[in-house]
């Protein structure tokens, strides 16, 4: 393979190569490649396009190098062009690149060398000089290595397209920025007529798309311009008379020139409002662009436009006996040639804005055929220094960019449009209900009426709402303002909530981890107490009916009957005491009703403690009993937490009704039970 690829011999053959710019290979650090030729062929080999094409390709470079070493040979010295004599110097360097494209020798050095004119109708041999045949030469290297790049990513493209045949993709698409130096020549004017087509576009996207949605919906457009640039458009590629179609035309005649050029295009649009001649230099035109105005100088202006690539070698590449080869030079959607027979002839003349507006109209194409979203990049600061805007900096590139222009023309009329449901559930909340009762265009309007919406500043459409500068922002603020005023309450039920899960949790850290199974327990034993006392209810409900018969009815009834209810309305009275008696490890309890002290038989002592209640706790807190333990009491064990949780309060008058319960129900004097125990018996009792 290394003789078919016509590499040099021995280790350091990337010496040879002059196009590497390398004295020793020593020089690079292979490390920092992102990969080496095993790695690079696998890659190929992944994608089935190129997988049996990568010998075709690896030819194409050798032969891109080795132009590179071609020098030539004459009486004229290198970069004189008064001499036309040249000739390749090596022979051999010739013969080895014919082997790579699989071209005849003879014919690529008269292709280099020699340059057909069609004078009159017929064909004349003129030699070139040695300055311009290396020009011819430079020129094969780059269309070689740019066509082939090109059809590397057009087959890496090809090998992404679905089963659909590519129906949906996405692009990116990175346009050239918009250039104004203080010498601009053909480079600025064709990156400046890119910008001015993606602008055009944008417009057309932007506004026209805006203006078609307003006749939809049937909203009175009369009054809503916009600005574009069509006619700059028009000055600079309409056929014929643009200024790139009259170079193109100039560089067609042999004696043309740039001063020629310039006349034709100051005649050709002297009355053009964006075009302008400069009476201080006679070489130059202005243009004015959507960003500013752009001086250009006219002088290189042919010499750039003509591709030094001689028609004679494509039409050499395009009969070349390597299908490859041939497949890198064939013409696009060319028509097919009358006859069968091919013949060996100097096409037309193209210059390189041809190509730069072809490649131009070919992108246009494809984004008008899709859906585009424009982003507009910004640099902060010339010096590429993070975190450091610079207003003067980004102000400018604003301006030029188009930015500023999209902003005010997108601001004229309404910005804004909301079909009619997502209007009325987004901002129903910052009207009084009264307005938003009705549906559809009759709703809309009530809804924007009592936000305080002038008529001047919406136009009601068939399903949707246009709203005019400013509007949509101050419904938003109303509406977030309305929010935020429901978040306080939010935050105190939140904060609320955590508090009390921050209370529990200290309570049982105190309690050893018991305290929350204590409080479940209670829960537990409350659900049974309420249980029992529903069920002793219904008992005493249905026993009514049996004591009035067994009495035969009549006052002895009505007694029995009142004394049960009292019965029942004593025993809901206990589960709201205030008051209750309990012998618990020996120490007798007595809480107070109404008081803040507690007293304790401790040792045969009467002590008194100091105690704080929530008697109204919120909804699923347990409600808090605080305490403190006698002053200077020695050894008294003060009110434990679980004896205070089964203390049982009540909000009024407890203590008179509970002895009263107690007499009835104990035989006078109040028993030292447990309290479910007692709540047992009372419930029997009852």
């Amino acid at each position: 393979q290394r003789a078919e690829l016509q590499l040099p011999k021995g280790s350091d053959a990337v010496e040879a190569f002059k196009l590497l710019n390398l004295r020793k290979a020593s020089d690079v650090d292979w490390s920092e490649l992102p990969c080496d030729f095993a790695e690079l062929s696998a890659a190929f080999a992944v994608i089935p396009p190129l997988a049996g094409c990568q010998l075709s390709v690896w030819k194409v470079i050798m032969a891109v190098l080795y132009l590179g070493n071609l020098d030539f040979a004459g009486k004229g010295a290198v970069g004189d062009s008064t001499v036309a004599d040249a000739k390749i110097a090596d022979p051999s360097t010739t013969a080895v690149i014919a082997r790579l494209l699989s071209i005849q020798p003879t014919e690529l050095e008269n292709a280099i060398c020699i340059q057909n004119i069609n004078a009159g109708g017929e064909w004349i041999k003129s030699p070139n000089s040695i300055a311009y045949a290396s020009d011819v030469k430079s020129a094969l290297t780059k269309a070689l290595y740019s066509k082939l790049f090109d059809w590397v990513v057009e087959m890496i493209n090809s090998s992404l397209i679905s089963g659909e045949g590519g129906r949906y993709f996405i692009g990116a698409v990175d346009i050239f920025g918009f250039e104004c130096f203080p010498t601009n020549s053909l480079e600025q004017l064709c990156i400046n007529f890119a910008n001015e087509r993606m602008q055009h576009m944008f417009t057309e996207a932007v506004f026209e798309s805006v203006i078609a949605e307003y006749q939809k919906e049937g909203i009175d457009v009369g009054d809503i311009t916009y600005e574009d640039n069509k006619l700059l458009v028009e000055l600079i590629d309409k056929p014929a008379t643009g200024i790139l179609s009259l170079l193109a035309e100039e560089c067609f005649f042999p004696s043309g020139s740039d001063a020629s050029w310039l006349q034709k295009i100051k005649s050709q649009h002297a009355r053009h409002a964006n075009f302008s001649e400069e009476r201080l230099d006679r070489t130059a035109f202005t243009i004015s662009h959507y960003p500013g105005k752009v001086t250009y100088q006219s002088t290189g202006f042919l010499e750039k436009n003509k591709d030094p690539l001689s028609q004679d070698l494509v039409v050499l590449m395009q009969f070349s006996d390597d299908d490859f080869v041939k497949t890198l030079f064939e013409e696009k959607q060319s028509t097919a040639m009358a006859g069968s027979v091919r013949r060996f002839k100097s096409a037309k003349f193209v210059g390189l804005i041809d190509g730069f507006r072809t490649s131009l109209n070919q992108l246009v194409k494809t984004l008008e055929g899709t859906k585009t979203h424009f982003i507009r990049c910004v640099k902060p600061n010339m010096d590429k220094k993070p975190d450091n805007f610079v207003f003067d900096v980004m102000q400018r590139q604003l301006y030029t960019s188009g930015v500023v222009q999209a902003v005010q023309a997108t601001r004229k009329g309404f910005p804004d449009h909301l079909p009619f449901a997502e209007l009325l559930s987004r901002f129903e909340l910052v009207v009084p209900k009264s307005a938003t009762n009705k549906k559809g265009a009759d709703g809309v309007r009530a809804l924007l009426s009592s936000a305080g919406v002038s008529d001047k500043e919406f136009r009601i459409g068939k399903t949707k709402v246009f709203l005019g500068v400013g509007v949509l922002d101050q419904l938003e603020q109303r509406r977030m303002e309305y929010i935020a005023s429901k978040v306080i309450s939010m935050q105190v039920l939140a904060r609320g909530y955590l508090a009390r899960r921050r209370l529990l949790a200290k309570r049982d850290a105190k309690a050893g981890g018991d305290y929350k199974k204590q409080q479940e327990a209670k829960r537990a034993a409350e659900a049974a107490l309420r249980k029992k006392r529903e069920e002793a209810a219904a008992a005493a409900a249905a026993s009514a009916p049996e004591l009035a018969a067994a009495s035969g009815g009549g006052a002895e009834a009505e007694r029995l009957a009142a004394e049960n209810a009292q019965l029942r309305a004593q025993i809901e009275a206990l589960e709201h005491t205030t008051a209750i008696y309990m012998t618990l490890t020996g120490v007798t309890v007595r809480l107070e009703a109404g008081g803040q002290t507690a007293t304790c038989e401790c040792r045969g002592e009467e002590r008194t403690h100091a105690f704080t209640v929530d008697t109204q706790p919120e909804d699923g807190d347990e409600g808090e009993i605080g305490y403190a333990p006698a002053p200077g009491a020695v050894g008294c064990p003060g009110l434990p937490d679980y004896l205070l949780d089964e203390l049982i309060f009540e909000r009024e008058q407890a203590p008179a009704l509970l002895v009263k319960v107690m007499e009835a129900v104990g035989g006078g004097k109040a028993p030292h039970t447990p309290r479910s125990s007692r709540r047992s018996s009372i419930m029997s009792n009852a």
